[in-house]
């Protein structure tokens, strides 16, 4: 009896000893299982952190090729303007007529967009008191040293672009009648056009159009008003622009650089 009883106890623990064992086999499983899930989630999270990185990489790079464009948009215009004063220099001495656009005489000569680079070259006349003679005359030689100031900011060597927006704007609000209003109006455009604020670039330069239709700055005007349209995405109204250009002022320095940028267009 003893022994049966033994053996049935020595079986009763073989069996719980397997059955812990057994049980112990699915633990292990089941650890193995959580084990390499949470391997899994651990590089999956490595992943987006290192996709985060790369993107905080490319987003730095984006920014960096935009302040690039820009200033290298703004260095393209500078050197516009520098050109635009190199080209009056070499015609200062013989001016191309322009087409008549309107009543203007055949044989008016155009220095096609720009201003010399010595604005003493200006001369302006005494302004004409109105008829009755009570109003007062203003002094030329103030007006001209007031100009003087507002172009000098436009140098080369200075490059001040907003004082000399500021400055042109001063003084047409003090002389809008004087033979210097078309110039300074012009200046004040080319000033917008350098820092790139193409929409009041465009309203002088269309100022420059219908209030001084006659200027030797109208060429330029017209010319530059084809740039901004195209720089604006408005392609078709830049070409047509640019083509009346050729076709108002052939043979001007403004009409060969139309040419150009419509050559530049359609590649």
């Amino acid at each position: 009896m003893k022994k049966i009883s033994l053996s049935l106890l020595s079986g009763l623990l073989l069996a719980s000893s397997t059955a812990l064992w057994a049980g112990d086999d699915a633990l292990e499983q089941r650890l193995q299982r959580l084990e390499r899930r949470v391997g899994h989630i651990t590089e999956l999270m490595l992943e987006v952190q290192s996709l985060k990185r790369s993107n905080r990489e490319l987003q730095g790079q984006i920014e960096e090729q935009q302040h690039a464009l820009a200033r290298l948009r703004k260095k393209q215009r500078e050197l516009y303007l520098d050109l635009d004063e190199r080209l009056n220099r070499q015609q200062g001495s013989a001016g191309v007529a322009p087409v008549a656009a309107g009543n203007a005489p055949a044989g008016e000569a155009s220095t096609a967009n720009v201003a010399p680079s010595n604005p003493s070259e200006h001369s302006i006349s005494p302004v004409t008191p109105v008829a009755g003679g009570n109003a007062p005359t203003e002094d030329p030689a103030q007006i001209q040293a007031d100009y003087d100031q507002a172009y000098a900011y436009l140098q080369p060597s200075r490059r001040e672009y907003k004082k000399a927006i500021a400055a042109f704007k001063a003084f047409l609000k003090q002389y809008p009648g004087s033979d210097l209003a078309d110039n300074a109006l012009y200046w004040l455009g080319e000033s917008y056009y350098v820092t790139q604020d193409n929409a009041q670039a465009l309203k002088a330069f269309e100022r420059v159009l219908s209030e001084y239709p006659q200027s030797d700055k109208a060429p330029g005007a017209l010319l530059k008003k084809g740039y901004i349209l195209d720089a604006m995405g408005k392609r078709n109204e830049a070409r047509k622009v640019l083509q009346e250009v050729q076709r108002r002022y052939p043979g001007s320095s403004a009409a060969s650089m139309a040419k150009a940028r419509l050559k530049h267009m359609k590649k």
